[in-house]
């Protein structure tokens, strides 16, 4: 058992993704199977300038009742924004039905994106659509593009790149071609991919015009009748948190969004409300508590409670060392290094409520700056660095 630790600590050394190639040889075999050749290229398909069209291929069916405003789909609300922005006419949405077979949306894909002249396509990279979380053939989609000669370029989305093969998944489509370019919304991916080239993100959640304007009508009906809430998980360690806090006379609010009790994970995890009741429960608290690690293990990452509080208007206490900072000032957040710091960082807080709200407000006032604007100019910036076409043109 040592020396196998031993001979693998040696590979990773050598090639940090050595774990990847057998399945890279799999991921050859499936296309050959599927009638594709393996491709492994630098060259890009030259662009033939025209109008901007984004493809939107969202991770649900577009038939789904949560893909409309006010229910937090990133892939609607980057649509919609987009098109609120450029004009509908910049923009298309393409459905995959839940089971449809990979060679089938595809052939559909590589004809709409010719009949629309779609210039990019915007997806959630790390399964394939249709909620089909347990399939991914986006390989497979994109050699397919790029023998049909599509030209344009083809925006990644990943949540959860901290997670090692969900990362390798991009890493793939990087390597097949340059016309892919990551999009992620928690961390950084620079280099990551293909050593020396950039990506995109972390980037703030997209929240419309419209979406905004129906979460500013549901913060405005809410009171602040907590100190702090917590919304989240209920683990074990934030139990003990929360009681801690209770013990020091502080009112904490668990989960405020939801209509029932919930005093233990599993209870926390079920019944989930909606998006605009999670936003009034956010507003109901002058602070609340963020905690920036991935499941995956001790990585940062920028959570989009950092955009929905700061959108709410309670003021953001959060763990986070490097994400918060790249789009807030220092006195629009705190920041704490562990949790036995929390109560008296909110204890000192509370002291000046009035300057507490204060800097909530400024905070928000950001937020809504950010909202509408920084997914799309940020991907621009990406595109213009990578020498892909642009959007905002």
């Amino acid at each position: 058992m040592k020396v196998k630790h031993f001979v693998a600590q040696i590979l990773y050394r050598i090639n940090p993704y050595w774990d990847e190639i057998s399945w890279n040889r799999q991921q050859d075999q499936r296309m050959r199977t599927a009638g594709l050749t393996p491709r492994r290229t630098r060259k890009v398909n030259l662009f033939v300038d025209r109008p901007v069209h984004v493809v939107i291929v969202p991770q649900i069916p577009p038939d789904s009742e949560s893909f409309e405003a006010g229910h937090r789909d990133l892939y609607f609300e980057a649509g919609q924004l987009l098109s609120e922005n450029l004009g509908p006419e910049h923009v298309s949405i393409f459905g995959v039905s839940s089971g449809e077979a990979p060679h089938e949306w595809q052939s559909r894909l590589i004809a709409f994106v010719k009949d629309t002249g779609a210039t990019h396509i915007l997806t959630h990279i790390e399964t394939d659509p249709g909620n089909q979380l347990e399939s991914w053939t986006w390989d497979q989609a994109l050699t397919r593009l790029l023998n049909a000669n599509w030209d344009g370029a083809l925006l990644g989305v990943n949540f959860d790149s901290a997670f090692k093969w969900i990362q390798a998944r991009s890493r793939r489509l990087a390597k097949l071609s340059p016309q892919f370019i990551a999009v992620d919304i928690c961390m950084p991916l620079d280099g990551l991919l293909v050593r020396g080239r950039s990506e995109i993100g972390p980037v703030n959640m997209p929240v419309s015009h419209l979406s905004l304007d129906m979460a500013n009508t549901a913060i405005s009906l809410a009171k602040k009748d907590f100190d702090v809430s917590f919304i989240g998980a209920l683990y074990p360690y934030r139990v003990d948190l929360i009681n801690s806090l209770k013990s020091r006379g502080i009112n904490v609010a668990v989960n405020p969004h939801r209509g029932d009790v919930t005093s233990d994970f599993e209870a926390s995890r079920a019944n989930q409300p909606s998006w605009l009741d999670y936003m009034t429960g956010l507003a109901s608290s002058h602070m609340t508590i963020n905690f920036s690690q991935s499941s995956a293990g001790p990585y940062e990452q920028l959570k989009t409670r950092v955009i929905e509080a700061t959108l709410a208007g309670t003021y953001l206490l959060t763990d986070d060392k490097d994400r918060t900072r790249l789009f807030f000032e220092p006195d629009q957040y705190s920041t704490f290094e562990t949790i036995e710091e929390l109560p008296e960082l909110i204890q000192s807080l509370l002291a000046n409520r009035d300057q507490l709200d204060k800097r909530a407000r400024k905070a928000q006032e950001r937020a809504k700056k950010l909202a509408v604007t920084d997914f799309w100019s940020q991907i621009d910036q990406g595109l213009l660095a990578r020498g892909l076409p642009q959007i905002l043109r």
